[in-house]
């Protein structure tokens, strides 16, 4: 157990594709069992990187909060194949924010 593995949760036609870099993938089958599937990949201890599709965070917040403090896995979120709905970023933004006080990742005239 090393952490030397990397995940992908998310809809099939998102993950399969990633299949073909050497990403564990883990299609979605019930909505209702992704914080389950994320705790318990992050626990063994075998995933230093998990991606999870960006739509999927409501169902997967309290995890990430679980894990937020621990430097292995991360969990990144990624788009789904029709698109970003820019969660991620928003995720960062507010992080950036809380570190420097202020947002630093404001555009010119924010």
């Amino acid at each position: 157990m090393s952490y030397n593995k990397l995940a992908a949760i998310g809809e099939w036609s998102t993950v399969f594709p990633l299949k073909t870099m050497g990403i564990d993938e883990y299609p979605v089958q019930e909505i209702d069992d992704i914080p389950k599937l994320l705790r318990n990949l992050a626990l063994s201890k075998e995933f230093g990187i998990i991606f999870v599709q960006e739509n999927l965070l409501e169902q997967i917040e309290e995890v990430i909060a679980e894990f937020a403090d621990k430097d292995l896995p991360a969990i990144i979120l990624i788009p789904s194949v029709s698109g970003s709905e820019k969660l991620g970023v928003s995720i960062i933004r507010n992080t950036m924010k809380k570190a420097a006080g202020r947002d630093i990742m404001a555009e010119e005239g924010e």
